[in-house]
């Protein structure tokens, strides 16, 4: 078991987890604090340091508010009260196996979701031990979010030396991986075998790293998990849309200057953008910035513009369950729905679904968000088979997930209810988990760090999931009888062929 690990910058020591030969390495930096002058900008190298830095307590998470979703605020319990939350927050969490930093382990490094508003790797369901018992080196990464993470403001890219600003979250994310790129194999892990892997916003932040010029060959595979794929509904603004909400910030702020918003105390900064109000606080996102991302996340996978790394790509098949069904308020609302979701192919599955009427569209019976979802996952799946690229894995997350006591739950598979069932973390959850649900979570387990290994998530005793071909155009369906399926009954996948 490796308890010290000596890194670039300094020699870390870190506990024995709660798994025999498994030592956790919690706190460990790799940025300098983003605070002061290094608000709003790109993440420094940390300070070296003398002697042994102790990593035995995980450190703040980025600032942000509660969940304002309900649903998920009893989802996922946390008592806040035991959790600090900072500016001062670039720190990876590493779980390790190895033996001897001689073991070169693959590496899987985990990219928390939650709208890149809130959220932190140290969540009950994000635990690494599980993984890691299958022989992987599991990380996880605080990255900073929502006006900390991404404001853009004409000053900021003035002073960037690239000429742009904003996404300071993702290349957050990006340092992380430079930095196990540099130090993992002190902790037992190969550089040349890493895996990034995120759900939700951070399946979205998975995907800038995949098509930004600046992480090329600092990673072998992604996986991206209910991130919509190639038809991602997120978007992003340009950089002239997000200056100027910056500008709106800085007056809101009462402020005059770059100078002056840097000046002020982070509560002041957070409380200026919540009086903002939900929908331009929510701008605060990834930007099309012409330097992490030349354009749109969609547009760069359509023409094949990201990375020839290794994918697995899948969702939920009950996404919008825990999100409520706003787009059937009326015909208005669902077409826009339409058009976020399925792009060029909106008009195609207008006539599909033959939505007509404010009426029909409020008994319209479907999960539009996972059918988008599915559309995205099978057209990234096409765009490999159309290109020749390396064939793509999919999946689809189907376990009806038991409410709590232990009867199928009104919510099935829904958006982020597989992150208990990838970490191994069902145990920890308020529902009534049943063998079936430990059957799923340990299969999930088995082709996830699988695929880490070698690319290929196939093993000894797993059901065989074919990649996605020209040939053979199948998903992995997981859940109790896992198995590979054509999805025949998703409309959006029946679009995709007709249009072959």
């Amino acid at each position: 078991m490796i308890l010290q690990a000596t890194t670039k910058y300094g020699v870390v020591e870190g506990v024995p987890s709660g798994t025999d030969g498994i030592s956790i390495f919690k706190g460990v930096p790799f940025a300098k604090p983003p605070v002061g002058d290094l608000r709003w900008r790109a993440p420094q190298p940390p300070e070296k340091w003398e002697g042994v830095k102790k990593c035995d307590e995980y450190m703040p998470g980025a600032v942000q508010y509660r969940p304002a979703v309900p649903f998920y605020i009893d989802e996922f319990p946390i008592d806040y009260s035991k959790i600090t939350f900072s500016e001062d927050c670039l720190y990876l969490n590493i779980w390790t196996p190895a033996k001897s930093v001689d073991d070169k382990l693959p590496v899987m490094m985990w990219i928390h979701g939650g709208g890149n508003e809130v959220g932190f790797p140290h969540e009950p369901e994000h635990d690494g031990e599980g993984l890691a018992s299958r022989g992987v080196i599991y990380v996880s990464v605080t990255y900073r979010l929502n006006i900390f993470g991404f404001l853009a403001h004409p000053e900021l890219t003035a002073e960037s030396g690239y000429g742009a600003s904003g996404n300071y979250g993702n290349l957050d994310n990006l340092a992380a991986l430079k930095w196990l790129h540099e130090n993992i194999a002190a902790f037992g892990g190969d550089p040349d075998n890493i895996t990034i892997f995120g759900q939700s916003a951070g399946a979205i932040n998975v995907g800038v790293l995949s098509v930004c010029p600046q992480s090329e060959g600092l990673f072998n595979r992604a996986v991206s998990m209910s991130g919509s794929g190639a038809a991602s509904a997120f978007g992003s603004m340009t950089l002239a849309e997000a200056e100027a909400l910056g500008l709106e910030f800085q007056a809101a702020a009462g402020c005059s200057s770059l100078a002056e918003l840097r000046a002020l105390p982070a509560d002041k900064v957070f409380e200026t953008m919540r009086a903002m109000g939900p929908a331009k606080a929510r701008g605060f996102g990834v930007i099309s910035d012409g330097y992490l991302l030349s354009d749109t996340f969609r547009n760069l996978i359509r023409h094949t513009k990201h990375h020839k790394v290794s994918y697995m790509v899948g969702n939920t098949s009950h996404e919008g369950a825990a999100f409520g069904a706003g787009y059937k308020k009326d015909l208005a609302s669902f077409n826009a729905m339409i058009d976020r979701m399925f792009g060029g192919h909106a008009e195609d599955l207008r006539e599909y679904y033959g939505v007509k009427t404010d009426e029909q569209a409020q008994n319209f019976e479907r999960d539009l968000q996972a059918d988008g979802a599915v559309y995205g996952t099978n057209l990234w799946g096409r765009i490999h088979a159309k290109y020749g690229l390396d064939p793509v894995y999919l999946y689809l997350f189907d376990r009806c997930i038991p409410d709590k006591d232990g009867n199928p739950s009104w919510e099935a598979a829904f958006h982020s209810g597989d992150i208990w069932y990838i970490h191994g973390t069902i145990g920890r959850s308020w529902r009534g988990m049943g063998p079936d649900d430990y059957k799923v979570s340990n299969l999930m387990m088995d082709y996830w760090t699988n695929f880490a290994k070698t690319g290929d998530p196939n093993g000894e005793g797993l059901p065989v999931w074919k990649p996605f071909t020209r040939e053979e155009q199948g998903t992995m369906v997981l859940n109790e009888n896992a198995g590979m399926s054509e999805l025949k009954d998703y409309p959006p996948v029946q679009i995709l062929r007709e249009g072959k």
